[in-house]
């Protein structure tokens, strides 16, 4: 069980770092939205996500996500 548990751990960070250099790239708000939905339904919650966002990246990114969260 414990290995299901890592690999799915690490599954969900990769996600998130995909979204990062989504990001990065200035993908489409309909991409970015796609990501986060994947993201939240690994159990990720909007303040992880957009902290991660914000440490990557800088507090423009995170307040974009924020917004795409909320819609």
């Amino acid at each position: 069980m414990k290995d299901k548990t890592i690999t799915k751990t690490l599954w969900s960070e990769t996600l998130i770092e995909i979204l990062i250099v989504a990001l990065q790239k200035k993908r489409p708000d309909s991409e970015i939205k796609e990501m986060i939905k994947e993201i939240r339904a690994k159990g990720f919650k909007p303040s992880y996500i957009t902290g991660k966002v914000e440490k990557e990246l800088g507090a423009e990114s995170a307040r974009r996500i924020k917004t795409l969260i909320g819609d």
